[in-house]
């Protein structure tokens, strides 16, 4: 800021820098050339503050049983179409399709207790996790296990004879396949159930089939028999096995339980049949090979070097397991690495918080260290970063142009492999309140068109939401503004062409972020608080003056109200309120406006503030004072 002297006796306060943001750590006494006190949902997309955008749904029709989105990823098919598979709180995976606003379960009965989800993809395949059940894949048609090969999921693409569709199923609103007492049915896909997946070995005795049952009526044996063979049922495989529970099981089978009857081969089945040999009724669902060595429950998995990583496996916490590169399926029993060590390993839970593939590194983060891996199959190397600090969030980690952003301790740091430095000194009192118990929930998203890195943090007084939003600026290193919107997940997807930023809040729906003017209807609150400032000349510094008014130039549709407050003292400034002092009417153009003050005071400080719609400050803001030559 600077000082003129124009005619009349009026001296003009000139702020014509705001590029450095928001500074809430250093008194407001302190605030260096360019930065301001406060902002709240603004960008700095043009070194001057402007209203950022709104949400806006993307669906019409919310998640079917008023469930609620934890997670979400955008799929586009071979053929370029985009749905969205979606995972809610209730434990099902649903299919969203957007061109036609419907939505397809594809399997249920998943945890809703672990609503944390990660992900990666890997050769047109989705992969997913949430810590409680199975690494899940999908391929475009269905949901699996990693590692599992389908065998029949009982839908209306397949042929069947025998058995009755049935709507108690394990994949809500579709079907299962419902057996009653000595019945049997059937599919002739004629498929290959030896050769391996991904490139990985073959299947093996060792090796596993699964399918989900439940037993609807009766009271027998529940004794089954699954059969695999050729067309006329004379060449086969058979296991038998018993089900009697009346919620949906899964059973499990090793290949070298299935006795062979004539000649039959695994590369060339014709034929899956079912017998329910007792008086009872079953309904069977998702049938599918699995490896015995498929990747393990966890809630992190990466990609790095083209194998899959997984960590956060409830028996061994500090341990990564990883498959063979380009081979995803399967997790051989030697690919294991822990990290051990640390400091202060017991202030919480010792585990592997974080992975990120950085470089040709893969980044662990762990509550108080973080680390290196590096190498495939048994030939790997592990190394301590010289941080001497940890990674919160799995999350929260950000890639920007020149280094990692992750959040450690309330605080977030910018690092590269061998140095790092914290980058949230200016804002560290807007952090303090981050839920430690729920660090797991905290999300970002860098978003380009914005230079924007956007985190959304668990506030320790309201433990379900996360009601911390904030801004950074990762080209003018600068923490731009709060962010209202509670944000469950973000990620990104191309919308009618463009690539847009996505998130879940706590409902049904899914919304594009920065579109429109309103968050999903609700009037965008957008402000700008300047420093407190005195007269800027030297020869009147400290002395009580008659600030008459402001002008500011200003671009948008908002009605930008100017609100003041005023001191004698810096110790009255928390004790200080905003009053508004006029409006102006923002112009798609830009035009500036004039409120008057007519208050004496020695400090002032101001705060551009819309209630609806947006607008966007245009240095410079000349704050104009007239000296009285007092000083009490």
């Amino acid at each position: 800021m600077s000082s003129t002297t124009p005619p009349a006796g009026i001296r003009v306060l000139v702020i014509d820098d705001l590029s450095k943001g928001m500074n809430t750590y250093d008194p407001d006494t302190r605030l260096g050339k360019g930065f301001y006190a406060d902002a709240q949902n603004m960008l700095l997309t043009t070194k001057s503050p402007r209203t950022i955008g709104g949400l806006t749904r993307l669906n019409t029709t919310a998640a079917p049983n008023s469930e609620v989105i934890a997670w979400f990823e955008p799929y586009t098919d071979t053929n370029g179409n985009t749905t969205m598979i979606v995972a809610t709180t209730a434990g099902t995976i649903y299919e969203y399709t957007v061109s036609t606003d419907t939505w397809v379960s594809l399997l249920t009965g998943l945890s809703s207790t672990s609503p944390i989800w990660s992900h990666v993809p890997f050769r047109g395949q989705l992969f997913f996790s949430n810590g409680s059940d199975r690494p899940l894949k999908f391929n475009g048609d269905n949901v699996l296990p990693i590692g599992a090969l389908l065998v029949a999921d009982m839908e209306s693409d397949e042929t069947w004879t025998g058995g009755t569709a049935d709507t108690t199923n394990y994949r809500e609103g579709v079907r299962g396949r419902s057996i009653a007492g000595a019945g049997n049915a059937y599919v002739a896909p004629t498929v290959d159930q030896l050769t391996g997946l991904n490139g990985g070995t073959n299947f093996a005795s060792t090796d596993l089939f699964e399918i989900q049952g439940i037993r609807t009526a009766g009271s027998g044996a529940g004794t089954v028999r699954l059969r695999f063979g050729n067309t006329a049922d004379t060449v086969y495989f058979e296991a038998s096995t018993t089900l009697t529970s009346g919620t949906w099981t899964r059973l499990s089978l090793a290949r070298s339980a299935f006795a062979l009857t004539g000649s039959p081969v695994w590369s060339n089945i014709a034929r899956f049949t079912i017998f329910v040999d007792t008086a009872d009724t079953i309904v069977f669902d998702n049938a599918f090979w699995r490896y015995a060595i498929s990747p393990p429950v966890g809630t992190l998995i990466e990609m790095y070097a083209q194998q899959l990583v997984v960590s956060g496996i409830s028996t061994d916490r500090v341990a990564i397991q990883y498959s063979n590169a380009g081979t995803p399926d399967e997790v051989p029993a030697a690919n294991i690495a822990r990290f051990s060590g640390g400091r202060h390993i017991f202030e919480r839970r010792d585990e592997v918080t974080a992975l990120k593939s950085y470089f040709d590194e893969l980044i662990v983060g762990k509550v108080n260290s973080a680390w290196t891996f590096s190498g495939t199959g048994t030939n790997t190397s592990i190394s301590a970063l010289p941080l001497t600090i940890g990674i919160d969030s799995h999350r929260g980690v950000v890639e920007t142009p020149w280094s990692l952003h992750f959040l450690f301790e309330n605080n977030i740091f910018g690092a590269r492999l061998t140095s790092r430095g914290l980058v949230s000194s200016n804002i560290s009192s807007l952090l303090a309140d981050i839920d430690g118990a729920n660090l797991d929930a905290t999300v970002a998203v860098r978003h380009d068109r914005t230079h924007t890195v956007r985190w959304s943090f668990r506030d320790i007084d309201v433990a379900s939401e996360n009601t911390i939003g904030l801004m950074y600026d990762y080209l003018l290193d600068a923490w731009i503004s709060t962010y209202t919107p509670r944000i469950r997940y973000y990620t990104r997807a191309i919308v009618n062409g463009v690539r847009e930023i996505l998130c879940a809040q706590y409902d049904g729906f899914i919304r594009r972020v920065d579109v429109g003017t309103t968050f999903d209807g609700t009037a965008i609150v957008s402000y700008v608080t300047l420093p407190w400032l005195q007269t800027g000349t030297p020869e009147a510094m400290g002395e009580v003056v008659q600030w008459v008014g402001a002008t500011v130039y200003l671009r948008g549709g908002a009605t930008v109200n100017v609100d003041a407050r005023f001191a004698d003292e810096p110790w009255e400034f928390a004790a200080a309120s905003f009053t508004t002092y006029g409006s102006i009417q923002s112009s798609t153009g830009g035009d500036k406006g004039f409120v008057y003050l007519g208050v004496t005071n020695r400090w002032c400080q101001l705060r551009l503030r819309a209630t609806s719609l947006d607008f966007e400050v245009l240095l410079p803001i000349l704050l104009h004072h007239k000296e009285t030559g007092r000083r009490v």
